[in-house]
């Protein structure tokens, strides 16, 4: 039975030397470089620090100590003090969290279990002190793997918050192992990124893609970064095997893994634009990805045969454009024009017009459809087109390629077409007037009088003094448009029957007076 005078204090300091002796063993049978020890004793400590451990009874006589512990299912632990025997309630077969939290909670009575934890943990430090300075990819691997090891294990039931808070502490960790020689210094962050990308990629995999998406995206473009840096410093002789393992961990993302298309194709691009430039590198990738069996993402493929300037091959799988693959097409042709490519980017500008207005319309949001087609349109004006197919590709941007449109109309003296593309767009003033509309006031007023008149009255039909003051700004552009093409007779006779068919409106009419519209 538990006396009140048996606290778990007094049983601590009766005790102490076989609690300090099983501490000791603790420390030598458990590391923290294995995953499964280093979760074992974090969820210990933590039942602990939450005050999970409650002394149920007390046999002084059997030096047996009953224990409760309080968990997602309590369980009962038994603890032979003088033996140093312990076991629990629970199906668990080995060591478990209830046992060690309740050795934690008499530790802690008499000593810090703090400064343990700290010592423990730095067992790992050390060793992984040791395979930083081993200047190897597999130390470095373990490295990563054990940083990651350390913080993921709950990661299925944590929220996105958490998930990159925990993500940023393993970044600072691993700078902690970065070598001291400023020449290995980019190399280890380049490596390190990339390794901790590839565990992001495979745990996203496992559990929900939009916990990783935004950090993976992030890491991706700061990648591109950490690889510009370290293709401008020479190359050491001893990075070689560094250099090759990075090919392996980016052919398993990119090649091995499913989820995340677009963001594995970024990170090819990243690593084979940037940092793997030799020739004979490239083609030996091209090989091998032509030998994978069941692989069949072909813009994988399609980026090769741009980096190596393949037309025939990339002709046969641009023929095969997926309308939700256009971004990375759009990255394929940025590249060929960066390239100085210009049969690259024909051929991929010219299997992508037919899938522009699905893309555009049925797979992007609706304020990111108008910059698409800016960026794309920008692309296009590189290479030779007929006319008739380049009316055809504006038509695939529809109400988002106005502005260029407008542009390719203006180019071709083409004003009366321009005010039917504006009229059937329903232009405001200001759009129509930053798409080129002084052009056409100094080429070809007249053509521009019906498009003002159509304005004017949409001002005209919402009734009020505000809207009519816009109606004869409107108008008194259209009195200088008539002026500038000799037609005079025509805007009198226009303001007159303006006037005649609102004279109902007084306040129309009052803003009318104002404006002084007759010439």
């Amino acid at each position: 039975m538990l006396l009140l005078s048996h606290s778990l204090f007094n049983i601590a300091v009766r005790y102490q030397s076989h609690i300090q002796q099983w501490m000791k063993t603790l420390s030598e049978d458990l590391h923290p470089s294995h995953l499964d020890d280093e979760e074992l004793v974090r969820r210990a400590s933590f039942a602990v620090r939450n005050g999970a451990v409650r002394a149920l009874s007390y046999d002084p006589y059997e030096h047996t100590l009953e224990a409760r512990v309080h968990d997602v299912s309590s369980a009962v632990v038994t603890v032979h003090l003088v033996d140093e025997q312990i076991t629990c309630s629970c199906p668990e077969k080995r060591l478990c969290r209830h046992c060690l939290a309740v050795i934690f909670s008499l530790y802690m009575q008499k000593f810090s279990l703090s400064e343990w934890l700290q010592e423990w943990r730095l067992k790992k430090t050390e060793q992984l002190s040791i395979l930083a300075n081993e200047r190897t990819p597999e130390g470095w691997n373990a490295i990563v793997q054990s940083t990651f090891n350390a913080v993921s294990g709950d990661w299925s039931w944590k929220e996105r918050y958490y998930i990159d808070s925990s993500i940023n502490q393993m970044k600072q960790k691993l700078k902690k192992f970065m070598p001291f020689e400023r020449e290995w210094q980019p190399l280890y962050d380049v490596y390190t990124r990339t390794m901790l990308l590839r565990l992001l990629f495979e745990v996203s995999e496992e559990l929900n893609e939009n916990l990783f998406r935004a950090t993976i995206q992030t890491d991706i473009e700061d990648m591109q970064h950490q690889l510009i840096t370290l293709s401008n410093k020479p190359r050491l002789f001893a990075a070689d095997p560094f250099y090759d393992a990075l090919v392996l961990h980016v052919r398993h993302i990119v090649y091995d893994l499913k989820t995340m298309d677009d963001l594995r194709f970024n990170l090819l691009h990243a690593f084979w634009v940037i940092m793997l430039t030799e020739k004979g590198r490239r083609e030996k990738e091209y090989e091998y990805l032509l030998e994978i069996k069941n692989f069949d993402n072909d813009i994988f493929r399609a980026f090769f045969c741009v980096l190596l300037k393949k037309p025939d091959e990339l002709r046969e799988i641009a023929d095969k454009i997926h309308p939700s693959q256009m971004p990375e097409w759009m990255h394929l042709a940025k590249l060929a024009k960066e390239q100085d490519d210009l049969t690259s980017l024909t051929i991929i500008l010219h299997a992508m017009r037919p899938h522009i207005f699905d893309y555009v319309n049925s797979h992007l949001s609706a304020w990111n459809r108008s910059l698409f087609v800016s960026k794309l349109y920008a692309l296009y004006k590189n290479i030779d087109m007929p006319d008739e197919e380049r009316e055809q590709l504006f038509w695939q941007f529809g109400s988002f390629g106005v502005r260029a449109y407008s542009d390719f109309l203006i180019d071709q003296q083409r004003y009366q077409d321009w005010v039917a593309l504006h009229h059937r767009f329903e232009s405001t003033l200001d759009y129509a007037e930053s798409c080129g509309m002084k052009t056409i006031l100094q080429e070809a007023p007249e053509a521009v009088l019906p498009f003002y008149h159509v304005l004017a009255l949409s001002e005209v039909r919402e009734r009020n003094r505000h809207n009519y003051k816009q109606a004869v700004r409107i108008w008194k552009k259209m009195k200088s448009a008539a002026k500038k093409s000799g037609k005079t007779d025509y805007w009198n006779l226009y303001v007159s029957e303006i006037q005649t068919k609102y004279r109902r409106l007084r306040a129309l009419q009052e803003e009318i007076q104002k404006g002084n519209l007759p010439l």
